[in-house]
This record gives structure tokens, sequence and C-alpha cells, in this order.
């Protein structure tokens, strides 16, 4: 099952600390945050609090132009134990923590998640791979014409980039996962017949990485199709075990891990959404600046 401990919280016994876990364990057991996180949540829209934005001076200009209020910096994480299956421990992993970091933003009034980064590691100290730390992090932000949403679409592209998707049709709906894993052993070596000089492909090896790459791509597509039409910006991780002959095996064995990440989308070329970009300055004929009333036209 997932296990969760908050950042900076501690067992040292210190009463406030045991609160807090408390307050924690409880809240994720119905699926939602404790109530000193709701005031924390709050208090940023309400502007009482400071906020963060994953976007630079430069982005916060384009996106007020655009109709898009950032709200602040919102969070989800899930340390995760998975036994039977890397596959399915990485997708119930990622999952558990979008869906946190879905429910801060849902909290903060947004209709939607950008710039969502994703971690993972495993557990400081130790070289168990079933026990892993997943975490995401992006900015909640609230698009003009669009309602708030117990559902805010996420999205690992830009809050600019999201609005110039809406340009185009393309709504940003969630974020995709396909992982897979698989086991080659090799009777024959890595190389077949004697060692030699010359450069050449490790077929098998080629091959096996290939399968597996195929099956993390095509888990990619069936999770971008539960959610959209379509994934679109995706990043990859490959890895590549050897690992040596033991009484249990005796031959060579590989391990295999691709996983893929992306955004996931509907695409509907009929509604094409055209933002109008809005002056804040202009030059006039006199060449006097002045502010202009110029309208624009959002969602």
């Amino acid at each position: 099952m997932p296990l969760f401990r908050p950042p900076g919280s501690s067992n040292n016994g210190d009463g406030g600390s045991i609160a807090r876990q408390a307050a924690w364990n409880e809240a994720l057991a119905h699926s939602t945050v404790p109530g000193f996180v709701k005031d924390r949540l709050a208090q940023t829209v309400a502007g009482t609090r400071p906020w963060v934005t994953t976007a630079g001076p430069a982005g916060l200009l384009a996106q007020r132009s655009h109709g898009i209020r950032p709200l602040g910096l919102v969070s989800g994480n899930c340390w995760f134990h998975f036994g039977y299956s890397w596959t399915r421990g990485h997708y119930e992993g990622w999952h558990t923590a979008i869906d946190r970091l879905r429910l801060e933003a849902a909290l903060m009034g947004a209709n939607a998640v950008v710039d969502v980064t994703m971690r993972v590691r495993r557990m400081p100290g130790t070289e168990n791979e079933s026990h892993m730390d997943y975490a995401v992090m992006g900015t909640a932000v609230r698009l003009e014409g669009l309602p708030e949403s117990a559902n805010p679409a996420l999205a690992t592209v830009s809050a600019l980039e999201f609005a110039r998707l809406l340009e185009a049709g393309i709504v940003p709906v969630g974020i995709a996962i396909g992982a897979h894993y698989d086991w080659l052993a090799l009777p024959g070596g890595v190389t077949p017949g004697a060692a030699t000089f010359w450069n050449q492909e490790i077929t098998p090896l080629s091959t096996f990485l290939t399968q597996v790459r195929r099956r993390a791509l095509q888990e990619l597509r069936d999770d971008g199709t539960r959610l959209g039409s379509g994934v679109l910006a995706h990043t990859q991780h490959t890895e590549l075990y050897a690992i040596e002959p033991d009484e249990n095996n005796p031959y060579p064995r590989f391990l295999a891990r691709y996983i893929a990440i992306g955004t996931a989308i509907l695409h509907d070329s009929r509604s094409r959404r055209q933002f109008g970009v809005r002056p804040v300055m202009s030059v006039s004929d006199s060449g006097r600046l002045g502010v202009t009333d110029t309208t624009r036209e959002v969602l």
C-alpha cells in the first residue's frame, strides 16, 4: 500500500510533529489533506501568504496577456512499496502522487496545473528497490473563461504553451504514464563466438530493449487514450542491468526497464479558440505613451 511521510516530519518525539503526522495519516486515509494545509492554500489564493510559481518574469507577463492567473505551487508525493510488478508499481505510485497534486490544485480553485515536474528516488541509505518515493510539483493556475473544477487539467508544458495549445483546439487534460520491465537470459553470452576487435552490434540486447520500449510506449498510448486522444511532450528513461550467474540462474541475465511520461491531450480541430493579445502600452502618432483600452477575446 502507499506509504507517505510529509516533508519535514520527524519521529523525534516532538508533540507537534507527532500531531501533524497523525493529521496527515487521517487525511490521506480519506483522500484529502489536513486542515492546516487547506488553510495554507486558502491564504495563498487570498494573497495573504507569499506564493511561488515556476514561471520566469517574461512568462508571467505573457500569461497575463492570455488571461492566465498563477495561484501558487502545488505538490503531491507517495512513498510506495511494490513487490509483484515493477511496471504496475510505477503506474500506481505516480498516479497516487498525481491525484494528491490535483487535490491541492482543486482546493485552490485552479482549473489547470502547468509545468508539472516528476521525480522518483529510492529510500535514502538503502538499495531496496521495492520502496520508491514518487513526487510531482507544478504551478496551479486559473484560466479566464474556464470554470473551477474538482478535476483540474494537468500538463508538463508551461502555462504559455498550455494557452497556445488551447488556441489550436488542443486541450491538455492530464499526465499519461507507460512503464515496462523484463528479463533476458543469454546462454551464449552477449556476443556469440570468440572475442573480436571489430565494432559490432549486440543484436540480442538491441532486440530485447526494443521490445521493452515498445511495450512501455503502448502502455503510454493506452493511458493517453483513457485520458484523451493523444500524448505530447513525453520524456523517457531507460535502465539496463547485467546480472551475474548464480546457483539458481546458470546464465548471464539482463534486466531492462523503460518508463515514458507525457501530457495527455484532447484534440478537436472544430473548436479552435483564439486569444487576442491586449497591449498594455502603445505609442501614439504624437509619440505619447498611453495605456490602451483594447479588449481581448478569452476562452
